[in-house]
């Protein structure tokens, strides 16, 4: 197996064989006091309806329970879809952030990309596409139809990833149950050989294989979520967020297939000896255990994620696709897994001021979404307050009865940005970066940052051909980092870098085509 090595060129870095926290000291608290406008959006509900003509005398505000005085507060009416005269008139930066969630990449997502850029982007827009957790900016070129174009080539790729990796793991399971239904003919003409340890062996790779799927496909990380918001919030102007969201399909087992009915005939053949009724209560565990795993839901806190929006002001958009993709199996067939949080996905919606659709007709979709209004009040107050407090919290009342009041529950000053991956270049098989804006503090009484960077290079297959994971210590400011690949063939590849800072557990992603 081929082995190269991460080269960071950096003065004493180290690789970090203990924990790093336990090394982590707190620098000394700077006593600094500073006044700051601190802006509150407030969506007002009653009966399921937005509440509209408030004004400022019917608002509280307090923070960490003192009542403050409202010196701003202005009604907010907005949405994607403007006319060109208002866009003249008020030219608004705006931020977008296109979310894919999507099992497969089909046509009907790359006319929505279109009609997006063709009909909603302007120039001063700055646009985000979140997939398969990977960030990346789609820059600031002027031709818009090539900005789509490298989107949707861009989207593609990384769908064809992850679904090689779905049928790859499918390939698998059935590799699986062939040698199973195999030995199960065997056994009827005449064999002797005994499947029980293949069978424990084929539903602990099932549980395996789920687990995967889970981590890296179905519920969204929260703490990269975190991070994204912290340079979301950083941007200034409107900022809005689209979900394509398509329910996830994953290969189970069919009730009246093959390989079902098999196991099912030999479980109830096995109640001669007590040897095989103990091999068949292990068995049975090993299904009931997968059934569990299947059919569970590790749950969608949509009350943190609803703070994290709040906190940046994002109208979320969401819109729900379903999958058609077919799977001819005489064993398995493809269902949909985890849709029962969906229901929190269309309240975190609602309650952000933005509408969920559920239609494979995405460019109508997506008008839709566009022509929806987000209507709510803006208040500010003034804070006079040590600036290393960091979060205090918001309570908004409103003097009216049966309303529902949703605002960000905290704030927090805005700090630095998160760690950066820049400067990145590729040729004559090899790649260079720079990282810069992880955080430092003191370690074994050097100042110094923790970073886990990942490494992964995929060929024109989607075929991963390389994967290297380290965890180091960074003494300086930024760190550059080299890196060759003299073993591959010269060509085309697709790379995705990783880099986290881990004393405060933010992540930072870059990914794209290059040719080494």
């Amino acid at each position: 197996m081929m082995k190269q090595y991460l080269l960071p060129i950096v003065t004493f870095i180290c690789l970090l064989c203990l924990n790093p926290y336990l090394a982590l000291v707190q620098e000394k608290p700077q006593e600094e006091v500073t006044v700051t406008a601190v802006e509150v959006p407030v969506r007002v509900i009653q009966k399921g309806q937005v509440l509209r003509a408030l004004a400022q005398d019917d608002f509280e505000i307090y923070e960490d329970g003192i009542k403050q005085k409202i010196t701003g507060f202005e009604i907010i009416s907005r949405k994607i879809s403007v006319r060109l005269e208002e866009r003249e008139a008020k030219p608004e930066k705006r931020v977008f952030i296109l979310i894919f969630n999507i099992f497969d990449y089909f046509d009907e997502v790359g006319k929505a990309i279109d009609y997006f850029y063709d009909n909603h982007f302007r120039q001063g827009d700055q646009v985000l596409i979140l997939t398969e957790d990977q960030l990346f900016d789609t820059g600031g070129d002027k031709d818009t139809s090539k900005t789509a174009r490298k989107v949707k080539e861009r989207l593609k790729k990384i769908k064809q990833i992850s679904s090689h990796a779905i049928h790859q793991a499918y390939r698998d399971l059935k590799h699986h149950a062939d040698k199973l239904i195999n030995i199960f003919q065997r056994i009827d003409t005449g064999g002797r050989e005994n499947p029980n340890q293949e069978l424990v062996k084929f539903y602990n790779y099932y549980t395996i294989i789920w687990k995967d799927y889970c981590t890296r496909y179905l519920l969204p990380d929260l703490d990269h979520y975190r991070s994204i918001i912290k340079r979301i919030k950083l941007m200034e102007g409107e900022k809005w967020i689209l979900c394509f969201q398509q329910r996830r399909l994953f290969p189970v087992l069919k009730n009246e297939g093959r390989l079902e009915r098999e196991i099912t005939r030999h479980l109830a053949g096995m109640q001669v000896s007590r040897r095989e009724q103990h091999w068949a209560r292990i068995i049975e565990t090993k299904q009931r255990d997968l059934r569990r795993k299947l059919n569970f839901s590790r749950g969608f806190d949509s009350e943190k994620f609803l703070n994290l929006f709040l906190e940046a002001n994002l109208t979320f958009h969401l819109i729900l696709l379903k999958s058609s993709r077919p799977l001819v199996s005489q064993d398995f067939k493809l269902d949909e897994v985890h849709q029962e949080y969906e229901a929190s996905l269309k309240d975190l919606s609602f309650t952000t001021g933005g509408i969920s659709i559920f239609s494979n007709k995405v460019t109508e979709a997506l008008i839709e979404a566009s022509q929806k209004e987000d209507y709510y009040y803006s208040l500010w107050y003034t804070t006079t307050r040590n600036r290393i407090l960091k979060d205090r919290d918001i309570e908004v009342k409103v003097k009216r009865k049966g309303t529902e009041v949703v605002y960000r529950k905290h704030f927090t000053p805005v700090g630095k940005p998160p760690i950066v991956i820049t400067d990145f270049k590729a040729q004559h098989k090899a790649m260079e970066f720079t990282l810069i804006n992880y955080e430092r503090r003191k370690i074994g009484g050097k100042e110094g940052g923790v970073v886990e960077v990942k490494i992964t290079l995929f060929d024109e297959n989607s075929e991963k051909v390389f994967s290297e994971l380290k965890t180091m210590s960074l003494p300086k400011v930024d760190a550059h980092f080299s890196i060759g690949f003299p073993k591959l063939k010269s060509g085309n590849y697709y790379i995705i870098i990783e880099a986290t800072d881990k004393i405060l557990n933010e992540k930072n992603v870059f990914s794209r085509y290059i040719k080494i």
